[in-house]
């Protein structure tokens, strides 16, 4: 079977050399227009200004927000970042555009929170206060089949009554040795100059060239009556930072009707917050990890802190040490600080008992700050608190420089919390980023 020879192709059907088209696949590409590349241009040159207007908007802002408020000023930091958010909306969906609005979102909100700070800071105690009270408020609940309402309402009333307590009896007393402890400071200079008058060391540097004595003196008296001055203005400071009376009344009246119902719709309230913060996996499952240590912490503690203050005023009561109720009230409140605390509380209870006491005085301080923290290492945490926050000493210690530095007191009140908190977070994104590279057969 002979096949049949293959016919060479037409002129028709064969790809014709001089165009270009046909040896190329796709429709044939056009050079722009003059008019397109004009209006790309236009348009570039638009969105150009548009975003350099935000820059300057937002260099506007923060001048704004550096700079103290004038009574006749048009121009506010919320109003300017309005301003932004219209002049940089048609270019939302551009990367420097959705920068800039971050940024510019992030640093308002942080000027609105510092701004409204006086107003958010009694909530905050309150939702933290409700934190500590919801276990309670749950167990009395589910013992005794009562509606949420009713412990809520038994919880704000102990909590109004303690307060109540604190400053009718408290505060008075602390106030007053606060006052009697700067007066015998001031008296005890005049002793002190005496002292170093008589002292062999200062007569020994000053024979060596070192010092003058005289002048030593001077500043040490100096320094003694500055430090003693300001002891009863730190006070009326800190009750005047309060605010006015007006302002206090408002305050003792509306805080017990938050707590109440902060306690009373605390699930909701909880669940409400959660939802705000992003999850891990699909869940938040860090978010109770992390709200279980804070809880533990603080309600433990708080606790602990209550009996130091009860032991240590007590027993240097029964020994007769001067201030046995500022030493003992510092005791409570420096126990919330971890390893520092009853440091800075030996020392300066020691302090004031060798100067305003005797050597045999001061160390009875020691003595019993030392059996203190024995009490606690020992019987207190472990039985009380009954959990390892689960943080290394090293990064204790380097958590508490951190947050003492860059937030004073206050840091080193939520340093060990808010770090468990940053250990539980970075756990929770650890295993996630573990599982979707196991997905990808990565890991």
């Amino acid at each position: 079977m002979s096949s049949r020879p293959s016919r060479p192709p037409s002129s028709s059907e064969s790809p014709d050399a001089s165009d270009p088209s046909a040896s190329t696949s796709g429709p044939p590409k056009s050079d722009p227009s003059p008019s397109s590349r004009s209006g790309r241009l236009r348009q570039s040159a638009f969105e150009t200004v548009l975003i350099g207007g935000g820059m300057v908007l937002l260099l506007v802002m923060l001048y704004e927000m550096h700079t103290p408020p004038r009574e006749d000023a048009f121009l506010t930091p919320p109003l300017v970042g309005l301003a932004g958010v219209v002049l940089l909306w048609p270019l939302r969906h551009h990367k420097a555009t959705r920068a800039l609005l971050f940024s510019g979102g992030v640093l308002l909100l942080l000027w609105t929170l510092d701004k409204v700070s006086r107003v958010l800071v009694p909530f905050g105690a309150v939702y933290l206060l409700a934190y500590l009270l919801n276990p309670l408020v749950k167990r009395l609940e589910r013992r005794y089949q009562v509606p949420r309402w009713l412990p809520s309402l038994l919880m704000t009333g102990l909590v109004v009554g303690l307060f109540a307590l604190f400053v009718l009896i408290l505060v008075p007393n602390i106030a007053n040795q606060a006052q009697a402890l700067s007066d015998r400071l001031v008296g005890t200079v005049q002793n002190l100059r005496v002292w170093l008058e008589t002292s062999a060391i200062l007569d020994a540097l000053e024979g060596a060239g070192l010092v003058e004595k005289k002048q030593v003196i001077a500043e040490v008296q100096t320094l003694v009556k500055e430090q003693a001055g300001r002891l009863p203005g730190a006070i009326e400071n800190v009750l005047s930072s309060l605010g006015s009376v007006l302002t206090v009344v408002t305050l003792l009246a509306f805080v017990p009707v938050i707590l109440f119902y902060t306690l009373k719709d605390y699930p909701t309230v909880q669940a409400a917050l959660v939802d705000l913060f992003p999850t891990a996996g699909g869940r938040r499952d860090y978010l109770v990890e992390a709200g279980s240590i804070v809880g533990r912490y603080f309600r433990g503690q708080l606790l602990i802190s209550v009996i130091a203050t009860i032991n240590v005023s007590v027993l240097l009561f029964v020994f007769d040490i001067p201030f046995w109720l500022l030493i003992g009230f510092l005791a409570g409140l420096l126990n919330l600080i971890p390893q520092i605390g009853a440091l800075i509380t030996m020392v300066v209870g020691a302090l004031v008992a060798l100067i305003l006491g005797t050597w045999t005085k001061a160390v009875i301080v020691i003595a019993v700050l030392l059996g203190e923290s024995l009490l606690e290492q020992s019987v207190l945490t472990p039985n009380i608190i009954g959990y390892q926050v689960g943080l290394h000493p090293l990064l204790v210690l380097f958590s508490l420089l951190v947050f003492g530095t860059l937030l004073g007191l206050f840091g080193l009140l939520i340093a060990v919390p808010v770090t468990a908190i940053m250990v539980t977070c970075y756990q929770a994104y650890q295993e996630e980023l573990t599982l979707d590279l196991s997905t990808y057969g990565m890991s």
